[in-house]
């Protein structure tokens, strides 16, 4: 385990004094040497203020954010307290405090992290008073911007708070405290008996976050830094070293990823879209590698790597559910991956566009959370690459 380590615990974490000694009990007896504590606001504090927001009418953004932020500040000073009861020699700080690390943009609902600043910050202020062994505990979900007003990180917006202060401190491990045991494989609200997962990729665990899934914030996972340990575990286990789920991996903020391949073929089937006509189609081409899928009103096509295709074609020829069937061959695919897709749009139009400057004929473009794969003749791979390239990189 890393000695510097940055926890976060959830506002269902908190919702009592039982609880929140609980909480404290497992920072100090973790061994960690350096800690930072992120706190949610205690239980459904948050949703309550909202909920009185609404009904008086309305009210700014800015004075929003000051509002709501009382959640996360009550939660900030009696975690503190529960710490110092236990022994620990612990600081908390919040918006206005001369320490405050977090420093945003002015968007008061959904602000964005100027991480040149928060990082100048943090090593300023955070790094000493870790340095003196005092255990920290911050805010979560709150910023400050250039003027000193109060900012909200966007629902969820703690762990995004924990990601950004183990990115600026370099820390070893981040550690997210929530009520389930570590990532389940589905809500265990919907689906009966779901498997906790020892190990998600950060990809994988973007697109669960994107498709719905409260476990994290998918927007956090930015910031995680490569060789930094990302675990979530459960609070009932009362151990911040128990398994839980690690998150593997880092996203490249830097720069996209694209990756090519080649030999690809566009099976197109004229079909009733129904589940169990897909049913047999799936069941058809399994033992290949399945790249892309698409669907029109009455027919699917599916990108995939045959190995051999005239029997595959004939397979599919003789289902019930198939009326026709066509294929090309000789496709190519780009795909780009980068988180910024889901926040920013405009990303296919601009491809799309300086692909057909280019006289490069789409035959297929499919997305899915974070990743853009476009189809087209392979021969046009390299060119296309290129001037994919110069999109995003503009």
């Amino acid at each position: 385990m890393g000695s510097r380590v940055v926890v976060k615990f959830g506002g269902a974490d908190l919702s009592s004094g039982e609880r929140i000694r609980k909480a404290a009990e497992m920072v100090v007896k973790s061994g960690f040497k350096e800690i930072v504590v992120v706190v949610s606001a205690m239980g459904s504090t948050t949703d309550n203020l909202i909920k009185i927001i609404s009904q008086i009418g309305c009210i700014n953004d800015k004075d929003y954010a000051d509002i709501v932020s009382m959640g996360e500040r009550t939660s900030a000073r009696i975690f503190c307290s529960a710490l110092k009861a236990l022994g620990a020699d612990a600081i908390y700080i919040e918006p206005g405090r001369d320490e405050w690390p977090i420093i945003t943009d002015s968007n008061f609902r959904d602000a964005k992290p100027l991480m040149e600043e928060t990082c100048k910050r943090v090593n300023e202020h955070i790094e000493p008073l870790l340095s003196q062994g005092k255990i920290v505990v911050v805010c979560g979900f709150l910023g400050v911007d250039k003027d000193g007003n109060v900012t909200t990180l966007g629902r969820g917006g703690s762990d995004t708070t924990a990601l950004i202060l183990a990115n600026c401190l370099k820390a070893d491990e981040v550690i997210l405290v929530k009520e389930t045991e570590g990532v389940l494989s589905a809500d265990p609200r919907i689906v009966q008996n779901p498997r906790t997962m020892e190990k998600v990729d950060i990809y994988e665990m973007f697109a669960l976050a994107h498709g719905g899934a409260k476990i994290i914030k998918a927007e956090a996972l930015k910031y995680k830094l490569p060789g930094q340990k990302l675990r979530v575990v459960s609070f009932s286990s009362g151990d911040l070293r128990s398994p839980g789920t690690e998150i593997v991996g880092v996203f490249n903020s830097d720069s996209f990823e694209i990756r090519e391949r080649k030999g690809l073929a566009a099976i197109s089937l004229i079909c009733d879209i129904k589940p169990e006509n897909l049913s047999q189609i799936f069941a058809a081409l399994a033992g290949n590698e399945i790249l892309g899928i698409s669907t029109g009103r009455n027919s699917i096509t599916v990108f995939i790597m045959a190995e051999n295709l005239k029997d595959l074609m004939n397979r599919l020829h003789g289902l019930s559910a198939v009326k026709a069937l066509s294929c090309l061959t000789n496709v190519g695919l780009i795909e780009i991956l980068h988180p910024i897709f889901v926040d920013s749009p405009g990303w296919i139009a601009k491809i799309a566009g300086a692909l057909a400057s280019k006289d490069i004929n789409i035959i297929e473009i499919t997305t899915s959370k974070a990743t853009i794969n476009i189809f087209i003749d392979e021969a046009k791979i390299k060119e296309a690459i290129n001037v994919v390239r110069g999109v995003l990189e503009a």
